[in-house]
Parts: C-alpha cells; sequence; structure tokens
C-alpha cells in the first residue's frame, strides 16, 4: 500500500471516530430531551437543603449573554429557570430574582452567603460569606426583582432567561436571620432537541466522510493489484 492510500485510511479512520461521538451526542440530547424532563417540560434537580446564617443566601452572578445579541433572549427565546423551595421552619420564604448590581445594593451592609459552586452528585455546596452588621429592609418591601415568590410551603418562581447580570436570592420573607430552606433547580431548555438532532446531521455527514476516505483508499490498492501486467516481449 502506498503512502497516500495509507494517508487515506488513517484520515478516514480518523474523521470517523469523530463521526460516531457526534452520533452518540445527538442521541444522547434526544433521549435526554424525551426522558429527563419532568411533567412541565423541565430539567429539575432533585430538593436540596441550602442554609445560612445571615440574611440570604445569593447565588453567584448569572452573566447570561452580555456579549450576544439581543434578539436571541426576546421572550424567554433562550431558556426558563425555575427555583422551587419551602421554608424548613413555619416561616414564609422569599425567592426572588434581580439584577446583581441592584441585589448588591439591597444587602450592601448586611451578612449574606453567596453559593459559588454546586455538587450535585453528591450533592455538596460552597459558600463565600460575606460580613455586615446592618439589617436589610423585607424583601417584598422593595423594588428590585424581575420575578419573586414568598409565602407559607413550597414557593415556585420561574424566571424567562434575559440578558444581563443576575443574582437569586432565597431570603425568610421577613427578612430574619438564619435562612434554611429545601431548593430544587430547574430550567426549560427550549432548543435541545434541534440541537440533538443538528449533532445527529453533523454525525451522519461526518461519518459518511470518514466512509468515503477509507472506500477510496481501499479502492485505489484493488484498482492497482487488478491492474494488468505488461511484459517485454
Amino acid at each position: 500500500m502506498t503512502a497516500g492510500r495509507v494517508v487515506l485510511v488513517v484520515l478516514g479512520c480518523l474523521v470517523s471516530l469523530v463521526g460516531l461521538a457526534a452520533l452518540a451526542g445527538g442521541v444522547a440530547l434526544l433521549v435526554a430531551d424525551h426522558t429527563q424532563r419532568d411533567s412541565d417540560g423541565f430539567f429539575s434537580s432533585a430538593s436540596e437543603r441550602y442554609r445560612s446564617g445571615g440574611y440570604a443566601l445569593v447565588s453567584d452572578r448569572l452573566d447570561v449573554g452580555t456579549d450576544g445579541p439581543d434578539r436571541v433572549f426576546e421572550h424567554g427565546r433562550l431558556a426558563t429557570l425555575r427555583v422551587r423551595g419551602s421554608n424548613t421552619s413555619p416561616r414564609k420564604l422569599f425567592i426572588g430574582i434581580a439584577p446583581t448590581k441592584r441585589v448588591d445594593t439591597y444587602l450592601a451592609g448586611t451578612s449574606y452567603d453567596t453559593v459559588t459552586d454546586i455538587d450535585l452528585d453528591p450533592f455538596s455546596l460552597r459558600y463565600r460569606p460575606v460580613t455586615g452588621t446592618s439589617a436589610p429592609r423585607p424583601p417584598r418591601a422593595s423594588n428590585i426583582w424581575a420575578v419573586a415568590a414568598s409565602g407559607v410551603g413550597r414557593q415556585t418562581l420561574e424566571w424567562k432567561v434575559a440578558k444581563g447580570d443576575w443574582s437569586v436570592v432565597v431570603m425568610n420573607a421577613d427578612a430574619s436571620r438564619n435562612v434554611d430552606a429545601s431548593i430544587s433547580l430547574g430550567a426549560k431548555i427550549r432548543f435541545v432537541l434541534w440541537l440533538g438532532l443538528g449533532v445527529l446531521l453533523f454525525g451522519l455527514l461526518v461519518l459518511a466522510g470518514g466512509a468515503a476516505l477509507i472506500y477510496a483508499g481501499a479502492r485505489r490498492r484493488r484498482v492497482a493489484a487488478e491492474s494488468p501486467a505488461f511484459s517485454q516481449g
């Protein structure tokens, strides 16, 4: 086999491996879209316990497409975030989402915990404590919230993802210390089906290209082997 044919076959094998990986990824996305959503269409985490000895639990900054086109984030096109929570005590729970700068201003001078990282399996949290000596006013008395939910028992907040820097805030509705709540996070991602189909189609095309390269290398070998030999008479 000549060097050219070897290169074609090796390149075809490598391209085919990329195609197979893309096919597997596309199938995984389609299966997840069909089997992992709840009855409301959300991918959801289990309910876990979040605690703070301060006045609030705050998510790390959610940087949503600040450099992307506005139209991608119109009318919740990208995704919908859902936060469900219930207070472990009889007190009312508050859940809200607001621009990060406004949350920082609202909680300035108070003590709270920022959740910097979440591991789901096994579940663990990492916090960054913020110290302060002031007490915030009740969250419902503030007009900073894009969406909010509060009350006794399980509270559900749904937010159509919008462009900007955002923070999720969990507090006792009376703005008292010692937040202790069971929280579940969910997301309804609208493009998973189309992404899965796109990756699947890409994988098929790449796999076909790899097969064509392998065939070309092997065929050239067969053609060379089948060519008649001429001898000088």
